[in-house]
């Protein structure tokens, strides 16, 4: 109705939290997916549809799928320039899941990478935060 106030829905799960939880489960895609592949690929074969029997390639195929309805949900609440910024995360676990997990070295050219990429992430996240509690605080 015309001159009715609009009144915002607080989302069922805060946009932030739904990022946070849409980078961890990619990163653990990438590393099942990774453990299916080498478990599933006979030497000189072309990974396809054989990677589809390996219960690592399920679970990570279920794993990306999650992440990928976290992120549209929490697109529906952050501006995108924003929320693509704060994936950068998933350059940080997943080497250093890879480094824990699948026992892969990494580089100090890589760790300096890393260490970019926290401070990006960070860089971005902590107005974010700021303006959370500001806003929190409002209502």
């Amino acid at each position: 109705m015309p001159g009715e106030e609009t009144i915002r829905k607080r989302p069922a799960l805060n946009p932030y939290v739904a990022i946070a939880c849409s980078v961890v489960l990619d990163a653990g895609s990438q590393v099942f997916l990774k453990i299916g592949s080498t478990q599933s690929v006979s030497a000189g074969s072309i990974v396809g549809i054989q990677g589809l029997g390996s219960g690592w390639v399920w679970i990570g195929i279920v794993t990306m799928v999650l992440s990928f309805t976290l992120w549209i949900y929490s697109l529906r609440h952050v501006p995108l320039n924003i929320a693509a910024n704060l994936t950068g995360a998933v350059h940080v676990l997943v080497p250093l899941i890879s480094l824990v997990a699948l026992h892969e070295q990494i580089h100090a050219k890589r760790w300096f990478g890393i260490s970019l990429v926290i401070i990006g992430v960070l860089v971005i996240a902590r107005p974010l935060m700021k303006a959370e509690e500001k806003m929190e605080g409002r209502a």
